[in-house]
């Protein structure tokens, strides 16, 4: 209700001395009034932000703010990980995919491993697990291939063979709530 108070009384203000206060100069101009206006307003919700926040900061103590962001770091993580089993002559194949690593394991072992460690690793959208398969003296080629923009997908492949795929869609504006196709 202050604000309210404040604003109104702000607004009548100028406005009622528009002319006399801006007679022959850059604001004589109504749009620029308007401009001027929002700024003083969003100067006062910035400097009304900061006290607040100090107000909030002080009352919850460090510990508070530190733990409900690691909670919603952790809400985060388990949105944005998935893991995929397979079965492939007689061969357990797991893809693991999580906000910011990929892992393949193949008979419970893992063979390759991608992690995101530097801001600009982020830009490479997908990424490639490959490992091998030994079946006696023949050996077979696994590729995965994990990424997407909006979405994340997951083929895999061995010997050249598309043996799985499967696509999941992240809906941001439900909260990240995945969506399959």
């Amino acid at each position: 209700m202050f604000k309210f108070i404040f604003y109104v009384l702000v607004f009548f203000l100028i406005g009622y001395n528009y002319g006399h206060i801006t007679r022959g100069t850059v604001f004589d101009n109504f749009f620029m009034m308007l401009l001027s206006l929002f700024v003083l307003i969003f100067l006062f919700e910035w400097i009304f932000s900061l006290f607040r926040s100090k107000k909030n900061a002080n009352e919850q103590g460090e510990n508070g703010s530190k733990s409900t962001f690691e909670g919603e770091l952790q809400a985060l993580q388990a949105d944005f990980g998935k893991t995929w089993d397979l079965k492939y002559n007689n061969h357990d194949i797991t893809v693991v995919n999580k906000y910011n690593q990929e892992e393949l394991y193949i008979d419970g072992k893992l063979i390759c491993e991608k992690s995101r460690t530097t801001w600009y690793s982020w830009f490479v959208v997908s990424h490639t697990l490959t490992g091998k398969l030994e079946e006696g003296a023949q050996s077979r080629v696994v590729k995965v291939k994990l990424g997407g923009i909006l979405s994340v997908n997951c083929k895999v492949y061995v010997d050249k063979e598309l043996i799985f795929q499967d696509k999941i869609k992240y809906s941001f504006l439900s909260g990240g709530v995945k969506e399959k196709d």
